[in-house]
């Protein structure tokens, strides 16, 4: 898609007045302080999947929900836990934020089926299957043996389907990946990844991904991270205009009916060199940073912070996107995709 002449209506105004979906944040507790909430108040956001928990046991995932319920009840309602749709939409008419349990790993289950259904009614409704490395449900991303679905990870998939749980690919290696769209009675999310049409890292999705996930009625939410953008990423400063570029292959590939927004961006204070130097060590086929550890290029510029949700509505508004279709990029598609996974009206 070129570059269209200046849109017909305010993008601003769109997005304030639009519910707001954002697959996933990954701010840490100990940044949900009022200098972060601040920052959800300025994105605009109406509710989003949160990244509770990424790789901990089953105590420690548990602790973690609490600890943020605990957190949120001190915000006298400015954010509280979602567990619907309606709850968004009561966020919207409320002017309050709906935080939504989500686990970016099936770890906590462990090959415990019970523990889903448990943390089902804590609030689970999103669970990345596995984070980068296997478990006991499949391949990651990270495996180069992209060995599949376990036989436990069938059975998983099978209870997330029951208890209405939102499956999220995001981290989960290719083979894993297509066998748990084929297998999965309801749609399925990637929340938060790359193309390998633009950076051919196993962290990112196939075009053939892209394609299998949309043919059963799923959804890709593009993450705004620098290095799965642009082969140029982490070399020097990438803009939003490469995020909408990445968009416009989606949209070409799949239509905009599969498109939805998980940037994968937290509070910026949490990024540290130290940080960033252990996620190199441990998942270094992760292209979030290179060796120079440089802090400034994780994020194209202006979408490093969880308030930037508002760039994402502009660039896209100026590259030619309609009012409706964007509506569609920054809720409508997931909450319809939910509706289906989770048995409500979108």
């Amino acid at each position: 898609m070129s570059i269209a002449p200046a849109p017909s209506f305010d993008p601003a105004a769109l997005h304030r007045e639009s519910i707001v979906f954002n697959a996933l944040d990954c701010t840490p507790l100990s940044w949900a302080d009022e200098t972060y909430l601040g920052k959800l108040a300025a994105s605009g956001v109406t509710a989003f999947n949160h990244a509770t928990v990424v790789s901990q046991g089953y105590d420690a995932a548990v602790a973690s929900i609490v600890g943020w319920q605990r957190r949120l009840a001190e915000t006298d309602g400015r954010v509280f836990q979602g567990r619907t749709l309606a709850d968004v939409r009561r966020a919207k008419q409320d002017g309050s934020v709906a935080w939504f349990v989500g686990f970016e790993d099936s770890r906590p289950i462990g090959d415990e089926l019970w523990r889903l259904e448990a943390l089902h009614q804590l609030g689970l409704r999103f669970l990345g299957l596995t984070y980068q490395n296997r478990n006991f449900a499949g391949d990651g991303s990270g495996e180069t043996a992209n060995g599949g679905l376990s036989r436990f990870g069938r059975s998983l998939v099978r209870e997330c389907n029951r208890l209405g749980i939102a499956l999220d690919l995001s981290h989960t290696g290719e083979r894993s990946t297509l066998e748990t769209i084929e297998l999965s009675e309801k749609p399925v999310l990637v929340t938060h990844a790359g193309l390998t049409r633009f950076v051919d890292s196993p962290r990112n999705k196939s075009d053939r991904v892209v394609r299998e996930l949309a043919a059963r009625g799923g959804a890709f939410g593009l993450a705004a991270k620098s290095g799965f953008l642009s082969p140029d990423g982490l070399k020097g400063p990438t803009g939003p205009e490469t995020f909408a570029d990445n968009i416009d292959h989606l949209v070409d590939l799949v239509g905009i009916d599969h498109v939805i927004i998980g940037t994968d961006v937290g509070d910026e204070r949490k990024y540290s060199k130290e940080g960033m130097a252990r996620v190199r060590r441990l998942y270094p086929e992760i292209p979030i940073v290179d060796d120079s550890l440089n802090l400034d290029l994780i994020h194209p510029v202006g979408m490093g912070t969880p308030a930037d949700l508002p760039v994402i509505t502009d660039v896209l508004a100026r590259r030619g996107y309609g009012e409706d279709d964007l509506r569609k990029v920054l809720a409508g598609n997931l909450m319809r995709v939910l509706g289906e996974i989770w048995g409500e009206a979108a």
